[in-house]
């Protein structure tokens, strides 16, 4: 009995490691385990998800608003004792993309710039956008007027500033009334989007301020006579004008000829201009002589006299005989054959007369007054420079 018993105990256990059931239920037992992990997991990141979900909203509320108090409070550039936000460098900035559109706006597309489309999101080159280009030019101009206001209060200048500020408060206004905006969204459209009519009131009478003290400068430069003929007599050559007239004739040769039948052409082309200038000399008319000589497509070049010039400068004659004609030693009638190895031609000037006139006088007190202003200025913000934050 006991062995029976034995037996029928190990078939019974047996029996219970094979059984299908067992295996089935094993087998859902670890489905609802892995279940149950895997719910786990999904809870964890959706908690994670939505974390990040708040932390990005959060920091695209935020973002601006910290961006925009760095433009507002923050140092942006520095230039001697003056420190300004990108704010106010921004109002500068925005001026010289506005006075760049008066003089190049036309042609804005042939540099390669939209004007309807922000500036600051345009490449000017690979690292600079075109508002960096023009924050550039603002920051040199703002090197002067610190400058300018620096030694302004050095000599004790006073000047007011109300006069111009209306007049600008009132251009403003008007342009914001054309064009259907109030005032305060004119100043973001014309000078950045942290414009406020405080910040530009507070820039506007401090560029003025400098300007003012720069007209004072301007009025007290002189230019003395005795200055304006020390500069002629410097370089008459310069400032002196001549008349002259001129024949020129080109070798004639194929496209694919080679040197040594462009040298015979070079050749024959100078024995016909030594022809013309020996005619010349035996007492013909030079221009009659150019219509003879030239080639058939230049006629009307010297039609109605055309081989004078009269009244030109040294800067609006050919450089093949500027130097000759404008020489100390010319007399009226001289005549000399030139030759241009490079553009293989010759050509015959003859002098005829040089001379100056006293209208030319106003140009050398210009020339001389720009100098001296030009080097007043350079003196004046040698010491100055602008580092960015």
């Amino acid at each position: 009995m006991g062995k029976k018993e034995k037996k029928t105990s190990e078939v019974t256990e047996e029996k219970k490691v094979v059984t299908r059931y067992d295996r089935k239920m094993e087998e859902r037992k670890k489905a609802e385990e892995k279940a149950k992990r895997d719910e786990k997991r999904f809870r964890i990141g959706s908690i994670i998800v939505a974390v990040l979900v708040v932390v990005f909203l959060a920091y695209s509320v935020i973002r601006p608003i910290v961006v925009r108090y760095a433009a507002t409070h923050d140092v942006y550039i520095t230039i001697g004792d003056y420190e300004f936000t990108q704010q106010e460098l921004d109002f500068y900035t925005y001026t010289e993309y506005s006075e760049w559109l008066d003089s190049y706006g036309t042609y804005a597309t042939l540099f390669g710039l939209d004007t309807s489309t922000d500036i600051s999101k345009q490449e000017y080159t690979d690292d600079m956008t075109w508002k960096d280009y023009f924050e550039l030019e603002a920051a040199d101009t703002l090197v002067l007027y610190v400058a300018l206001t620096d030694a302004a209060k050095d000599a004790g200048f006073e000047y007011e500033t109300d006069t111009y500020y209306d007049s600008f408060v009132e251009s403003v206004e008007e342009a914001a009334q054309e064009n259907d905006m109030t005032v305060a969204a004119y100043y973001k459209a014309a000078y950045g989007q942290y414009a406020t009519a405080e910040v530009i009131e507070e820039q506007i009478r401090f560029c003025t301020y400098a300007s003012g003290y720069y007209d004072e400068i301007y009025a007290g430069i002189e230019v003395t006579d005795a200055e304006i003929v020390e500069e002629y007599q410097a370089d008459p050559s310069a400032y002196d004008y001549v008349d002259y007239r001129a024949f020129a004739l080109s070798a004639e040769f194929e496209d694919d000829a080679d040197e040594d039948t462009i040298a015979a052409a070079m050749e024959e082309t100078k024995a016909l201009v030594e022809e013309f200038v020996e005619r010349l000399n035996a007492g013909e008319d030079f221009n009659e002589l150019c219509l003879e000589y030239c080639d058939e497509d230049y006629v009307s070049n010297y039609e109605d006299d055309g081989s004078l010039s009269e009244g030109l400068r040294y800067s609006e004659v050919s450089t093949i005989y500027a130097d000759w004609l404008f020489d100390d030693s010319r007399e009226s009638g001289d005549v000399e054959i030139f030759e241009d190895e490079d553009s293989h031609y010759y050509a015959v000037a003859m002098f005829m007369n040089r001379y100056y006139d006293t209208e030319i006088n106003d140009e050398i007190y210009d020339n001389l007054f720009d100098e001296k202003l030009s080097a007043y200025m350079e003196e004046l913000i040698a010491d100055y420079s602008y580092t960015f934050s």
